[in-house]
């Protein structure tokens, strides 16, 4: 398409450097981008790229100022450059029909499961008994929907992710032994949840686990039973969530975070990597560490300890000072 094109796709009339029927054939990284490409610049830290980009066309917000140079791209003005970028993504996006046919003839579906006729299943997917799927809900070739589970519209379900097996549950006996807690409680997931590749959510011990609307879930996460992941939270690869836990709203979990259970975090909560959560967290903030604490706690104690041999070493000096006094004496 032309430049003009994708920016009318875009909401834009803001075409700068050119005169708008240049075509563009892909989409690419501003350092990486060749004639015919579209790019973007969102991050200040890539606008030192605009001066070398050999990209046709760059988005870019409407406030950017352009440095004095002597080749300049064309520019797509654009309130958020990011969105518009991701809409561009959508617009080229060679992989739509990933699905050839809506229900793969490897599948293996239980016959008391409800589909909806929008639904599309991939290759060597298992659905069990009483298994509910929305409409317009994709599930990639390997996964496993265990009996009783629930799943809503416009949901994506990764590669190989297991969805409703058995949570973690075990009773010690006085042998010192353990038998298992039976799980008879199912797993439910809202409209617009996006499951990653790899990832595990355990069926809840009794009643649900449940993942509310617009939850984004990375590769490689693990939800255990009976916890409940609130609207719109995003969580990142290896980061495992223990039973009962309730997160709050957009919260945004980072990668390979811990978080014991039967906690609960507050609305609008960062977390971020490597952090283990070891209580609840009951306000909004950003928090960090092992265990976490808010983020500029947990900096200031960081500086500290990496302070330590320095500390060390002084203290030494001063011990060896009052040694040489005391010996005067």
């Amino acid at each position: 398409m032309t430049i003009r094109e994708l920016a009318t796709l875009l909401g834009s009339d803001l075409i700068e450097y050119a005169v708008g029927n240049e075509e563009i054939s892909h989409v690419a990284t501003i350092n990486e981008a060749r004639s015919g490409a579209v790019t973007f610049i969102a991050n200040p830290s890539y606008e030192k790229f605009l001066a070398t980009t050999k990209a046709t066309a760059v988005i870019v917000s409407a406030a950017l100022e352009i440095p004095q140079q002597e080749k300049i791209p064309a520019l797509i003005r654009c309130a958020d450059p990011y969105a518009a970028f991701s809409k561009t993504l959508a617009i080229f996006n060679r992989r739509k029909n990933i699905f050839r046919e809506r229900i793969h003839p490897s599948a293996v579906i239980s016959s008391s499961a409800k589909l909806s006729p929008s639904s599309s299943i991939g290759a060597h997917v298992f659905i069990g008994d009483d298994v509910v799927i929305g409409d317009g809900t994709a599930i990639h070739p390997g996964a496993i929907i265990y009996d009783g589970t629930v799943i809503g519209r416009n949901v994506v379900i990764g590669a190989g992710a297991v969805i409703g097996f058995d949570g973690f549950g075990y009773a010690p006996d006085a042998k010192g032994e353990f038998t298992k807690i039976p799980q008879i409680g199912n797993v439910i997931i809202e409209d617009d949840v996006e499951i990653g590749a790899l990832s595990t959510i355990d069926r809840a011990t009794v009643s649900h686990t449940i993942l509310r609307q617009g939850v984004k879930l990375d590769n490689l996460v693990h939800i255990a039973h009976n916890v409940e992941i609130g609207e719109y939270t995003m969580i990142a690869a290896q980061t495992g969530i223990s039973g009962s836990a309730k997160i709050g709203k957009r919260n945004q979990i980072a990668g390979q975070v811990g978080m014991v259970g039967h906690i609960t975090t507050a609305d609008d909560v960062v977390i971020i990597a490597q952090s283990g959560v070891s209580k609840s967290i009951t306000k909004s903030g950003t928090y960090f560490g092992a265990p976490a604490k808010e983020f500029r706690t947990a900096l200031r104690q960081e500086g500290a300890i990496r302070q330590l041999p320095e500390l060390l070493e002084k203290v030494k000096e001063l011990e060896e000072k009052i040694k040489k006094l005391e010996k005067k004496d």
